[in-house]
């Protein structure tokens, strides 16, 4: 997701912030309000203006974590779809195509 062509398109739409679960104080805390039990890393939620949850990347099979399998990338399309107010269809196509493409490369 941090590649030349993909994180641009991220940024139209998020503020990354990533939370060290070993060092980080109170990064469990803040973890503890979005989620009731451990997901396994990474994890991560969608969140609006005032820090409430919108969607997270626990999906209907668990924790789609980096999307690699495909009810994975569907969960993460599900994601974008539900938060997104800058990203178009286009954008989004590029980022699930993306995701496929890097898999398929493993």
């Amino acid at each position: 997701m941090a590649s030349k062509d993909v994180a641009p398109l991220l940024a139209k739409e998020f503020v990354l912030v990533r939370l060290d679960f070993d060092r980080a104080k109170g990064a469990k805390d803040i973890e503890k309000r979005y989620i009731d039990k451990e997901q396994g890393l990474p994890w991560f939620v969608f969140l609006d203006g005032d820090g409430k949850a919108i969607i997270n990347s626990t999906g209907p099979q668990g924790n789609t974590g980096f999307p690699a399998q495909p009810e994975e990338i569907a969960h993460f399309k599900t994601m974008l779809q539900t938060v997104k107010k800058k990203l178009t269809d286009e954008n989004i196509a590029f980022l699930i195509t993306s995701l496929e493409e890097a898999n398929k490369k493993k």
